[in-house]
């Protein structure tokens, strides 16, 4: 009895080892891609990650026989990559290696990007280390090719084209309409700013874009900050197009004066300012290599305009405008308040001079009649 006690003891004593040290482990798929943000990151062996990885930036480690079942995307970074790829790996940028052990079932591709692999490492699809544009093969007729192999397409980009351009140049016009009719406040205040200041507002609009650029890249590399960017961006179009609206302003402003010795309404002052404005622009495409840079520099003074005077709620200079009255900006040749006020009202009295008083003398006065009156006895 007691032999068979022991002999169950031990049976159970080995059928519970049995069952906690499995011969044969079988890891249990990782479900749903993978993201991962400038950390470290590693799929061990043995392990499947039944989804996408995509990297940004951090360090990444694909251990031996560890398998990704969709495609990798990296940007920046330090990968190393020794198991099965079974999609595409595409690397922008960052240092990519692949070791012996590495399969890529899919395509490699690597523009702009550091790859390096090792005898043994096998990619089953494309290497492709360039960029490939979308509807690059398209054949784009040109206007001093032969007449007979364009005839057939050569007027549909000019339609298209002139289409496009109409339709941009009634979207501007309503613009600058509906802009004179909500702030014409604001729009004078720009305009001022631009006839004030020209060289500065060019300065201003030309480092405001500078930084805006340079601050856009660096906010979209932190990948959290890409909305702030984006925002960044967004706000800065719209800085030069209501500049560039009140640009066509001020140039109706200055026909009207200039050509016509008139005064238009400031809609449409607005209107036909920007109607010659798009004109000009759209004329200066057509000149090669240069017609680009003076709408490049009108860009930059409508920037810099918006940017100044804050959408034209302060007046610049600042500190100039305080110093002088409002009634000199005036411009239809009337004198101001502080001028007239200053010219009606009398000079500041004189004060009195310290000086010793008259004391009048009796005796004389009386010497001086009798005198008279015998004078005039003797003529009698």
């Amino acid at each position: 009895m007691k032999h068979l006690r022991n002999f169950a003891l031990a049976f159970t004593l080995v059928m519970v080892i049995c069952l906690a040290l499995p011969s044969n482990v079988s890891a249990s798929p990782i479900p749903d891609d993978r993201n991962i943000f400038g950390s470290s990151y590693t799929l061990e062996s043995g392990r499947i990650l039944d989804g996408n990885l995509n990297v940004i930036g951090g360090v990444v480690a694909i251990e031996q026989n560890a398998t990704v079942n969709g495609d990798m995307f990296v940007v920046g970074g330090l990968v190393d990559i020794d198991g099965i790829i079974e999609g595409n790996l595409t690397v922008i940028g960052g240092t990519v290696t692949l070791e012996e052990h590495a399969i890529i079932n899919g395509d490699l591709v690597s523009p702009a990007s550091y790859v390096k692999q090792k005898p043994g490492a096998q990619v089953q699809g494309d290497i492709i280390e360039s960029w490939s544009a979308p509807m690059e093969n398209i054949n784009i007729p040109t206007f001093w090719s032969m007449p007979h192999r364009t005839t057939q397409v050569r007027f549909v980009p000019i339609i298209n084209r002139i289409g496009r351009g109409i339709a941009t140049l009634f979207v501007m016009l309503a613009l600058s309409a509906l802009l004179l009719l909500i702030m014409p406040k604001s729009s004078d205040t720009m305009a001022a700013a631009l006839r004030a200041e020209p060289w500065h507002i060019l300065g201003y609009g030309a480092l405001t874009l500078l930084v805006v650029l340079i601050g856009s890249v660096l906010l979209a590399i932190t990948i959290c900050l890409i909305p702030v960017a984006i925002l960044a961006l967004m706000i800065t179009g719209i800085g030069i197009i209501t500049g560039w609206l009140v640009l066509g302003y001020e140039l109706g402003k200055r026909m009207a004066e200039d050509l016509f010795k008139t005064k238009w309404h400031p809609v449409l002052s607005a209107v036909l300012g920007n109607l010659v404005l798009f004109l000009v622009a759209a004329g200066l495409e057509f000149i090669p290599c240069i017609g680009w840079i003076p709408i490049f520099a009108a860009m930059l003074f409508s920037l810099g305009m918006a940017v100044v005077t804050l959408f034209g709620t302060q007046s610049y200079p600042r500190g100039q405008m305080r110093q002088k009255p409002q009634q000199e900006v005036l411009v239809d040749g009337t004198k101001s308040k502080a001028e007239d006020a200053a010219v009606i009202s009398p000079p500041p009295a004189e004060e009195p001079q310290n000086e010793p008083p008259e004391v009048p003398s009796t005796d004389g006065a009386e010497s001086i009649e009798d005198a008279s009156d015998d004078s005039e006895d003797e003529n009698a």
